[in-house]
């Protein structure tokens, strides 16, 4: 909120009462300020009985602190304000099948219902994925201030969306795509989590990824939703599928991709490549920083 507030208002004066010692000195931690709004009989949206604190937007819910910094307390001390407690027995999940369509790359429909609003589509997506305590996680995390915290997810939404698209990207792009893909993701998600969505080095990451990646995207997921993470993918469709199963037939078929003697001459030339890890691994074993097990795979040991 700091950065993001003075990139939009450099001018913006920001108060953060947790670190004014005058403030803290006065009204003390969270329990002690609890107690404070509580004899006086003020509003107080978290009572001194909850356990945690929640904080929530449109892409989820994260609560935190008391109780849960404890780790012999589990994700079922929380009680989830954006779907259900799926590891309740008491709690009827019906299951569900879902489909959600993407157009380059967006989200544009759920179950046919086409959105032309984005607020509309996450809010239905949300009670979607929701109603079956899909997206909670128990997550450890690393703090930009180089501490670890503990806090309990929700993000319905952002779940069921994420299952479809990376379906779709997984059927319609190479592998080398798919791993830089992955690897400016991570990077990305960094830079997000530190306040640096606008910065121009997150800039530089999701520009390409919406070009080369996000632009293909095409495509409609379907899921059979269960309870909590439990799911099924039960159909993929698409223009742009590269997926092919055809090539990979172990009958006879015309018009094949490759033939028997193509796939020898692969394996063939990856000889070269064999020979030479295994020279590699014998100036290991000479130099002794290859263990037995190495010596065994090189047909040398006993």
């Amino acid at each position: 909120f700091y950065r993001y507030g003075l990139m939009v208002n450099p001018s913006l004066l920001i108060y953060k009462p947790w670190l004014d010692p005058t403030f803290v000195t006065e009204l003390g931690g969270r329990s002690e300020m609890s107690e404070f709004l509580t004899s006086r009989k003020l509003p107080y949206r978290a009572s001194k009985e909850k356990a945690y604190s929640t904080d929530a937007n449109i892409w989820g819910a994260t609560h935190e602190a008391k109780l849960l910094e404890e780790l012999n307390n589990g994700m079922d001390l929380v009680e989830p304000i954006m779907g259900v407690a799926h590891w309740k027995s008491d709690v009827s999940i019906a299951e569900e099948t879902v489909a959600v369509e993407f157009v380059e790359g967006w989200p544009v429909a759920i179950n046919g219902k086409r959105f032309t609003s984005q607020v509309d589509l996450v809010n239905e997506a949300n009670a979607i994925g929701g109603r079956h305590g899909l997206g909670m996680s128990d997550q450890i995390e690393n703090r930009i201030i180089e501490a670890k915290s503990r806090g309990i997810y929700e993000a319905p939404a952002l779940a069921l969306l994420h299952i479809a698209y990376e379906r779709l990207v997984s059927g319609i792009h190479n592998e080398n795509t798919i791993e830089n893909y992955r690897t400016m993701g991570r990077r990305l998600g960094r830079l997000l989590y530190e306040g640096r969505w606008f910065d121009p080095q997150a800039l530089m990451l999701r520009e390409p990824l919406m070009r080369w990646v996000g632009s293909a995207v095409t495509g409609t997921v379907t899921l059979r939703l269960r309870r909590g993470d439990d799911y099924t993918l039960v159909d993929t469709s698409g223009p742009h599928l590269t997926y092919a199963p055809e090539r990979l037939s172990m009958e006879r078929v015309e018009d094949a991709a490759f033939g028997p003697l193509d796939r020898i001459g692969q394996l063939t030339m990856r000889n070269l490549d064999i020979d030479d890890s295994r020279e590699k691994l014998d100036v290991y074993r000479k130099t002794g920083t290859l263990g037995a097990g190495g010596l065994l795979a090189l047909g040398e040991g006993d």
